[in-house]
């Protein structure tokens, strides 16, 4: 029962055993009362007990527990005023100890002191030694300095009078005896102590001193070479470097040993006589105007004198000390540069442009052949010697400052690199041959790659000289200059001569075309041989590229070269496609053996580029290396004339099935461009309305999307039918390098032709009626000979 998980229902079960032991109940309860009335009873007992002891304890015990308690106390504070009364005594004991110490070291240091300047004052009146001296006075100042809270006690303030007076009269002696040594020459004394003992006196006593000796060594400098006498001329001025250098070299020797080295007394020295060079010179450059030879000389001998001072003293103080001074007027030195320039541009207009080399050749033959054994690069001489100039002066005005006389210079390159070009180059490309001649056309092309070549060699210089500019001048300046408008001046003319050479070509091509026109297209037969005009084309590319390829340096204008090349060809080819009549299954054949010779022509021009090369030296590893990216732009253009051809061979009846084909390969909306296309089927403005509208009538059912204009239609001109001479200097101005078009050939595989609503039906039954069925099976008949051309095509690309 005393545990805390005892459970009562074990022993009520006990008890109550079975219904009959309920009847015992009372007897239980009565049980129960008197045991509670029996504990309640030993509890109270044990209560009155508990009580009863506490009373008791609470008398006695607590009294004497209190008495112990302030004996306690009591004791203690005796014990703790016994220990004050003890240590206060000991703490006074402590103090007169201190004190008695302290006192007797002053005492000690007062008579050292005191003897220290007794000993002084036997040294000032006898003979003395400055390194003694030196040694007492040393001790002596540490002492005083310890004294110094004391100056009040009258013993001590006398001692302190009496070193001052010691102090004065050392100073006084000191500088006499300098004097008497470096002016009067008498017998040298130890003087490095005496100018270590004006330094421990007062630093004020040192500068003192360093002036009037500074004074000293340069007064007979300030004499001669001042500003009202001849001496002290701009013309004079290297004489009063010679002479400071010899005062500088006779102080050396004379006076090596008086100074510590501490003070530095030549840096010093040749500071204060470069500061006092410098205001005489700013005062004769504001007096009178100088010329640039005087000045240049001044400065070029001012630079070597701060330089010899940096070697001489090991030190870069002297770096632009003096010369700084010239800087305000190196605007008249930039004026003779500009005069200077302006001399070299009149030159440089007289003497020859191309190499000599070049210049004797009146034939393509004879200088195809020049170019197999020189490999001269054809830039203007003039340019590389401008450059060289340009080096010369930047070196000589790197010597003489960084500051605006640098962005005064980057203006005046900017300046004769703008004349240049107008005055030079411009002219070559501007000008125009009376006589279409080859000997014009020869030297037109040599003085062209030239200004081409020399535009891109100035461009690459232009970058080195900005770095230059940039890495030698102030921070203030960067920024305030640039050759931006250079680039592009220097671009494009390297793009107008590009496309004066592609006009060259144009030109040269002219009978080539002629003979196209005139080539008798209604008996032509089937053949595999290339066409006479063909034949001419080819020669003329190949004599044109052989001279002007060599000639181009970069890679990558010979690349830009050859793609417009290939984009004149395919322009002029494709406008003059209406003169073919008729346009037949079997002159677009004979068009397209042509064509595809043509093509492996120009797949070669890059190779022009070395005069020495053949087809013998052309390997597979080479041509995936020059001609990957070449080639693909040429399957690029000429995949716009296959796909002209083609349109072309497109029977003009049914009109449905014509602008069907027209949205299916051309694959445009432009209304301007069917009606080219229109023309060149050589169709009537009266013929081509009913096309017209067809047209505007299948684009407005047409679900596809159309380009606003496609590159095929755009390389055709409308103008009125005759030999077509395009000229593709009229694009492209602006730019230096062309980005060939999209991969046209895979959009012409993927595209479908527009697809039309059922209404067409209607009109596609009606046409057939009209034209009967004879038109179909030709035209049926027509697709598939054109399809045969192609497949013939690329089984011969395939095999070569």
């Amino acid at each position: 029962m005393n545990s805390f998980e005892y459970n009562p229902y074990d022993d009520l079960r006990q008890i109550f055993q079975d219904p009959q032991s309920i009847k015992e109940l009372p007897q239980l309860l009565k049980y129960i009362n008197d045991h509670k009335l029996a504990v309640s009873q030993q509890i109270n007992s044990d209560i009155n007990k508990f009580h009863q002891s506490n009373n008791d304890l609470s008398g006695k015990d607590i009294l004497e527990l209190i008495q112990s308690i302030e004996t306690t106390q009591t004791k203690s504070q005796r014990i703790q005023t016994s220990i004050q009364s003890i240590t206060c005594e000991i703490s006074k004991l402590d103090l007169m100890k201190k004190n008695l110490t302290l006192s007797m070291n002053i005492f000690k240091r007062l008579q050292i002191l005191s003897y220290s300047i007794n000993e002084l004052n036997q040294h000032l009146k006898a003979d003395y030694r400055y390194k003694d001296i030196f040694d007492h006075l040393n001790n002596t100042k540490d002492l005083l300095e310890f004294f110094k809270p004391y100056k009040s006690i009258d013993e001590i303030n006398r001692l302190h009078l009496v070193m001052a007076k010691i102090e004065t009269k050392l100073i006084d002696n000191i500088f006499i005896d300098f004097e008497e040594i470096l002016v009067y020459h008498k017998p040298s004394k130890d003087l490095k102590y005496a100018c270590m003992i004006l330094e421990l006196i007062d630093d004020k006593q040192k500068d003192k001193l360093l002036n009037w000796f500074y004074n000293l060594q340069l007064k007979e400098i300030k004499a001669i070479f001042n500003n009202f006498d001849e001496a002290g001329s701009l013309d004079n001025l290297n004489r009063r470097f010679i002479y400071y250098n010899n005062t500088l070299k006779k102080m050396r020797s004379e006076n090596a040993d008086i100074f510590p080295s501490s003070w530095n007394i030549e840096l010093e020295l040749s500071k204060l006589f470069c500061e006092i060079t410098k205001e005489d010179l700013l005062a004769k450059l504001n007096q009178r105007k100088v010329s640039s030879e005087t000045l240049l000389s001044c400065l070029n001998t001012t630079l070597e004198f701060e330089n010899s001072l940096n070697t001489a003293l090991k030190s870069t103080d002297f770096t632009r000390i003096i010369s700084k001074v010239f800087e305000p007027y190196l605007s008249i030195w930039i004026g003779d540069q500009d005069r200077y320039l302006n001399s070299k541009m009149i030159e440089f207009f007289s003497v020859p442009k191309i190499p000599p080399e070049f210049q004797s050749s009146t034939s393509f033959s004879e200088f195809e052949n020049v170019l197999k054994i020189n490999s001269i690069p054809n830039i203007s001489n003039s340019s590389i010697e401008l450059f060289k100039v340009y080096q010369k002066i930047l070196i000589q005005a790197l010597k003489w400052s960084n500051g605006k006389i640098h962005l005064d210079l980057a203006n005046l390159f900017n300046k004769y690199l703008a004349e240049y070009h107008d005055r030079i180059l411009l002219p070559i490309v501007n000008s125009e041959q009376n006589e279409a001649n080859e000997v014009n056309q020869l030297e037109s092309i040599k003085y062209l790659t030239m200004v081409l070549n020399t535009g891109d060699y100035i461009i690459n210089n232009l970058d080195d000289l900005y770095k230059k500019f940039n890495n030698i001048i102030s921070a203030q300046y960067k920024g305030k200059f640039n050759f931006d408008n250079l680039n592009h001046l220097y671009l494009n003319l390297i793009n107008r001569s590009m496309n004066r050479l592609i006009d060259l070509i144009s030109t040269d091509l002219r009978f080539s075309w002629r003979q196209f026109e005139n080539n008798n297209w209604n008996n032509n037969e089937p053949s595999e041989e290339v066409s006479n005009y063909m034949i001419d084309i080819k020669g003329c590319l190949t004599k044109n590229c052989k001279a002007i390829l060599p000639l181009i340096i970069r890679e990558s204008y010979i690349r830009t070269f050859c793609n417009k090349v290939t984009e004149l060809v395919v322009r002029d080819f494709s406008n003059n496609l209406k003169l073919i009549k008729p346009l037949s299954i079997l002159n677009i054949e004979q068009i397209t053996n042509d064509i595809n010779n043509l093509k492996q022509l120009i797949m070669k021009l890059p190779l022009y580029s070395n005069p020495n090369w053949d087809d013998k030296t052309l390997n597979d590893k080479e041509k995936d290396k020059s001609l990957q990216f070449y080639e693909k732009y040429v399957d690029n253009q000429f995949y716009k004339l296959e796909m002209l051809l083609k349109l072309l061979l497109t029977p003009t009846l049914p009109i449905d099935n014509l602008v069907g084909s027209y949205f299916s390969l051309i694959h445009d909306n432009s209304i301007k461009n069917f009606k080219k296309f229109l023309s060149l089927k050589n169709l009537s403005v009266l013929e081509q309305r009913k096309y017209i509208d067809n047209f505007n009538l299948q684009l407005s059912l047409a679900n596809d999307d159309l380009a606003e204009e496609s590159p095929i239609m755009a390389i055709l001109k409308d103008d009125s039918p005759g030999p077509i001479n395009t000229n593709p200097s009229v694009s492209n101005t602006n730019s230096g390098i062309i980005s060939p078009f999209p991969n046209m050939s895979s959009q012409a595989e993927g595209s479908k032709s527009p697809k039309l609503k059922i209404n067409n039906l209607e009109k596609n039954l009606r046409e057939l009626a009209l034209n009967s069925e004879s038109n179909i099976n030709k035209f049926n008949e027509n697709f598939k000979n054109f399809g045969k051309l192609f497949r013939k095509d690329n089984q011969n690309q395939g095999h070569e």
